[in-house]
């Protein structure tokens, strides 16, 4: 399966450098396609995502790639993904700005092209949990409803400081949600992210 993201910023760093990079230890080297970049993104992109296909091109451009065998994660499906999407399809796609709160439909540009389409539920989820979720149903054979989650998750990040994330994450062994590496970092360092 390959997992391509419609890549709707002009940079890739911060927040989405963190996110892609979490997909790419998921789904490996080769199977994270990143459509749409910039050019200057595309010439040279971060060192932390060696092995992600990246390119200027939108996802209708690419030749090699059977539209009919692409479906589109639209929150506004009416079919939830399911294992069996897995025999039908080879590429699954998401659009949007990561990090989004509340999700501003980025997704609706994708939506016109006339892809199949499936939800992963009601709540909002980081793009980099999409993808993940989206790789325990169609290559894991998980259901939607088996999979566990953490919803709006406080996350600590000093002594007196917690921020609510207004998203829902897998949930780990331990509890905690499956965060990025580095986004508690990132989140002390904080980058002009509004999280409220």
């Amino acid at each position: 399966m390959k997992y391509i993201v419609e890549h709707l910023e002009e940079e890739i760093e911060g927040w989405p450098e963190l996110e892609y990079r979490n997909m790419l230890l998921n789904v490996g080297k080769g199977n994270l396609w990143l459509s749409h970049v910039s050019e200057s993104v595309a010439q040279s992109p971060p060192a932390s995502l060696e092995g992600a296909i990246v390119s200027t091109h939108s996802i209708q451009s690419w030749p090699d790639v059977d539209m009919s065998r692409v479906i589109l994660a639209d929150p506004a499906a009416k079919a939830p993904l399911c294992p069996a999407d897995a025999e039908s399809y080879d590429y699954i796609l998401f659009g949007g700005i990561l990090g989004d709160d509340p999700p501003k439909d980025r997704t609706k540009e994708l939506r016109v092209m006339g892809f199949a389409t499936r939800h992963l539920g009601k709540e909002q989820m980081t793009t980099d949990t999409a993808v993940l979720v989206s790789q325990l149903v169609l290559e894991k054979q998980i259901p939607l409803d088996k999979i566990d989650y953490v919803d709006r998750p406080d996350i600590k990040l000093g002594r007196r400081e917690i921020v609510e994330m207004p998203f829902k994450y897998i949930r780990l062994p331990n509890g905690e949600p499956k965060l990025p590496l580095g986004m508690i970092e990132h989140l002390k360092q904080g980058n002009d992210i509004s999280l409220n």
